[in-house]
């Protein structure tokens, strides 16, 4: 590979994971201030608030192992956020549903991603939005390649 190729590839990889850390740190840093990690509230953002959902499918959604899931689910669980129910089809199936307490925490998660949504499209142009999805789908699309190559 010559210098300047090289030199595109670690701008893309430093400007994705700068990008990612700046976005990461915001929502930490907002969560930390009602006593929560980020990580916690997106895993209420993924259950859903009327039905729940299937423990086993919240792993994907979320991209995350079943051990770290599972510390989370206990955290959760035993600060009044969420609680288990077994499914009456298969007793070994649980269902993670949310509390009162996890509706009004899912809610204020919800409003803090919305509002930064809503910044993020208040500064930059619909079209410019539209290429930036685009353009992040087929690099997740090259980084699936290349992690099958192993």
């Amino acid at each position: 590979m010559n210098t300047k190729n090289a030199e595109k590839v670690d701008n893309i990889d430093l400007i994705l994971k700068s990008t990612w850390l700046a976005v990461s740190k915001m929502y930490s840093e907002m969560a930390q201030d009602h006593d929560a990690t980020a990580v916690q509230a997106l895993t209420l953002l993924k259950i859903d608030p009327k039905e729940g959902t299937r423990s086993t499918n919240l792993g994907p959604k979320m991209a995350i192992e079943p051990t770290s899931l599972t510390r989370i689910i206990k955290l959760l669980e035993d600060n009044g956020y969420i609680y288990k129910e077994k499914t009456t089809s298969d007793k070994r199936e649980v269902i993670i549903k949310l509390t009162e307490k996890g509706i009004t925490s899912r809610n204020m998660s919800k409003q803090v991603v919305l509002n930064f949504n809503n910044a993020v499209s208040t500064k930059i142009p619909q079209e410019k939005l539209e290429i930036f999805k685009e353009v992040m789908g087929e690099i997740m699309q090259i980084a699936y390649e290349q992690n099958k190559k192993k």
